[in-house]
């Protein structure tokens, strides 16, 4: 461990990531050496635009132009002066931040250093995704009203916001994988990327279903205000116990969003080469660990929208499915069974809320 320093070299990228995303870090260990490096640092950029973009004590203004600094650091090389300029105009707290990722995005020069000794075609492929990600965030960025609240009117944006946020992901790793793997074809790659950004937006449905009441702690909800007034309430008062039986009304409606998110997720992982069996690996951990996630959702759906109640799997739920995939992640037909199971699984609870 690091314990606060940002002095290891070559070692801060790969010890930080477990302080950021113990998930992605248990993920990302299954992928070839070349790649896992690649996507490893790619995904600590993303973390630094979320947390600029998350921060609830900077302006909207001074996160716009944070995002446009870290931007800059990307082209037409890994530019350090750039990062300077970025880091120098963080808070001077977030130097020795017990936050991890304010200390990782404060730090992160030593993510950059890595970072310009990647192939070039490996970096112009995160350079685009991650400002394409800073611009998107920007135009979210000034979203709080005056009181402090963060909402999205319709689904359209939930979309929109999301896919900066989670689609943008699933179309570089779609691209990295292509890098790396010389059986990825053309034409097999043009339809990967067609449902890459379901298996982004899948991932990131759960996680907000999952944290509504966290989320609305903290001033700030994602479920669009259009689907809560289909019930009779507005955002504010999602969480109001009173109004608990109309609220997850609004929440089954997202749960099936994020269903056929999930499905066109799961066609993204059928059409990676069997051949490419640790990046099925990484692609199946976390998008079964979801569906899991979805499905407890679903069950326990009274309980949701309660403070005091946190809906996860449990790590013996993690341990199983990795056991699962790594006898049959080669196998369409295996894999196959494994979805429509948990999508009958899913469908059954649905058809009884």
């Amino acid at each position: 461990m690091l314990s606060g320093s940002a002095q290891a070299g070559p070692r801060f990228a790969k010890e930080w990531l477990s302080h950021v995303s113990r998930t992605f870090a248990l993920s990302i260990r299954v992928l070839p050496p070349p790649l896992e490096e690649t996507v490893r640092l790619a995904y600590l950029f993303c973390r630094v635009a979320d947390t600029v973009e998350d921060d609830r004590v900077l302006p909207a203004t001074e996160r716009i132009a944070l995002l446009e600094l870290f931007s800059a650091c990307f082209l037409p090389e890994p530019d350090l002066s750039a990062v300077a300029r970025f880091r120098d105009r963080l808070p001077e707290s977030w130097r020795t931040s017990p936050e991890d990722d304010q200390f990782l995005s404060w730090h992160c020069e030593a993510v950059f250093q890595e970072y310009a000794r990647l192939p070039v075609a490996a970096r112009r492929t995160i350079d685009g995704r991650v400002q394409e990600m800073c611009r998107g965030m920007a135009a979210y960025a000034a979203r709080r009203d005056e009181s402090g609240w963060f909402f999205l009117d319709t689904v359209a944006e939930l979309r929109d916001y999301c896919y900066y946020v989670a689609g943008v992901v699933g179309l570089m790793l779609c691209d990295l994988f292509a890098w790396h793997e010389p059986s990825i074809s053309p034409a097999r790659l043009e339809l990967m990327n067609s449902r890459a950004v379901g298996f982004g937006l899948a991932l990131q449905f759960v996680n907000i279903a999952r944290d509504v009441p966290a989320d609305h702690l903290r001033q700030t909800v994602f479920v669009p205000q259009e689907l809560w007034r289909r019930y009779g309430l507005d955002a504010q008062s999602a969480l109001d116990p009173e109004k608990r039986e109309a609220g997850t009304q609004a929440l089954r409606d997202l749960l099936i969003m994020t269903q056929k998110e999930v499905e066109i997720a799961q066609a993204y992982i059928l059409k990676l080469p069997r051949r490419a069996y640790r990046i099925r690996l990484f692609c199946l951990w976390p998008l079964l660990m979801s569906q899991d996630t979805l499905v407890k959702l679903g069950e326990h759906l009274a309980d949701v929208l309660d403070p005091s109640q946190r809906i996860k799997i449990g790590r013996r739920d993690v341990r199983r499915i990795m056991a699962t995939t790594a006898l049959c992640a080669s196998s369409n037909l295996l894999v196959g069974g494994m979805f429509r199971r948990r999508n009958r699984r899913f469908q059954r609870l649905l058809d009884n809320l």
